[in-house]
């Protein structure tokens, strides 16, 4: 019912508002999902970017790296 309920001159968009289908409306729409899946496989690369594989063998250099950060006390207030 909210559809129908009156809604003043001064409030509406020059354009038609929530509901108005512009001509480019499918173009518009595979621009917008392009766009989302490119970001979401920038964040999936990063994600994998992240990801440590146990089964790899990684260089003695790095895991005393990563063992000296382990061992690292954080620095309290």
């Amino acid at each position: 019912m909210a559809g129908h309920m009156f809604i003043p001159s001064w409030l509406r968009a020059p354009s038609g508002g929530w509901f108005h289908t512009t001509e480019n409306a499918n173009i518009n729409g595979v621009v917008v999902l392009t766009g989302y899946f490119a970001l979401l496989y920038v964040l999936y690369l990063q994600g994998e970017r992240n990801t440590v594989n146990p089964q790899k063998t990684y260089s003695l250099e790095t895991v005393k790296r990563w063992n000296a950060a382990a061992a690292k006390k954080p620095e309290s207030d």
